[in-house]
């Protein structure tokens, strides 16, 4: 299977579920999920507790960083995600990014489609119905722009209004690269690594691509999902969520537990890549988003991922007798492919990747 082709602007337009919620229509079927999915439970006490880490802590070269690198390694064998605090990107920073997305998303709709992308669906305005396959659709639209570096932006797909947006996006871009290049160091320090052990499979251009979810209130949020169950196609994820609605949610052991929103926090999630890469030992999260009949949400995800030339597979040193080799190795392009292809069929892209 080939990646899809990229809707027309006047194919989008009729597509855009924001523009559906406008307009009042009734829901199509490929957005219903008609036998419902499972219900989500809260365990607040998780993200008190183990799978909340202190960043200026676990960065520190004090005492305390040991308990959180154990901390870190646990959660992401575990769970595969947690959220972290004490990053030293200001809250009043990151409410005012989630602020400066809602603007772009409440412009005219002639203004949105100018940043539309025509050849490239990991890039511009649009949403992901292009690539479901048979699945139901999701309910969002998206923004998806490459954040860093920032010689690999592609300005043109770059909103000119609101005015402050790209440069808000160029700050937040240089301080997710410094606190990826931290966390990539933590983890290898976890599972008792030289320090560079996942930085040096990366390389010095390693992209990071942002992507705005913009999910509009929904008329039957027992029946629409923001975003389906899924594991993410990278090493690993940072998410901005918005502090005044939840909606993401985790899944371990067919059980799925509510993320709550933590002022100031951001979400990291482990990719299918990140597993690849720790042979298992670190887990990519399943993750999923419902939606909300009362308030719109948006939230920014940012994916991590090493540069195109690399070839991926487990880390020499965590294969061992006793952690015999899981993952086969591959490179990003045949990753894609796959990808595509279990997406659209609604299973996992790590099932195939196997030994």
């Amino acid at each position: 299977m080939v990646e899809p082709a990229p809707l027309t602007k006047q194919e989008l337009a009729s597509k855009l579920v924001q523009e559906i919620a406008k307009n009042g229509e009734d829901i199509p079927e490929k957005f219903l999920h008609v036998n419902g999915f499972p219900e989500a439970i809260d365990a607040p006490d998780l993200w008190k507790n183990s799978l909340l880490i202190d960043f200026s802590v676990l960065t520190s070269s004090t005492p305390a960083a040991a308990d959180e690198l154990a901390k870190l390694r646990s959660a992401l064998s575990e769970w595969g995600c947690f959220q972290v605090i004490n990053h030293g990107i200001e809250s009043s920073f990151l409410k005012e990014l989630i602020e400066v997305g809602k603007q772009f998303f409440a412009l005219p709709l002639d203004e949105k489609l100018k940043c539309s992308a025509g050849d490239d669906i990991f890039q511009g305005y649009g949403n992901d119905s292009g690539y479901a396959g048979t699945q139901k659709i999701n309910w969002n639209d998206r923004l998806f722009l490459t954040l860093y570096p920032l010689h690999l932006r592609k300005l043109q797909f770059y909103p000119h209004k609101p005015e402050k947006f790209s440069g808000m996006i160029e700050e937040y871009s240089e301080k997710l690269a410094a606190m990826t290049e931290a966390t990539y160091k933590a983890m290898a320090r976890s599972l008792d690594l030289a320090e560079d052990s996942f930085l040096k499979h990366q390389g010095k251009n390693a992209p990071i691509t942002g992507r705005f979810g913009y999910y509009p209130r929904c008329p039957c949020p027992q029946s629409i999902l923001g975003i389906k169950p899924h594991s993410d196609g990278t090493c690993m994820t940072f998410l901005l969520p918005d502090n005044e609605v939840d909606g993401l949610q985790v899944q371990k052991d067919e059980v799925w537990y509510k993320v709550p929103v933590i002022p100031g926090a951001l979400f990291i999630n482990f990719g299918d890549l990140g597993e690849v890469m720790t042979n298992g030992i670190f887990k990519s999260a399943i993750h999923r988003v419902v939606t909300n009949s009362d308030k719109d949400r948006l939230s920014l995800a940012a994916f991590c991922t090493p540069e195109d030339r690399y070839e991926i597979g487990p880390l020499s040193e965590l294969v061992t007798d006793d952690q015999p080799q899981k993952y086969k190795k591959f490179d990003i392009h045949e990753y894609r492919r796959v990808f595509f292809e279990t997406y659209a069929q609604g299973s996992r892209t790590l099932d195939v990747l196997r030994l």
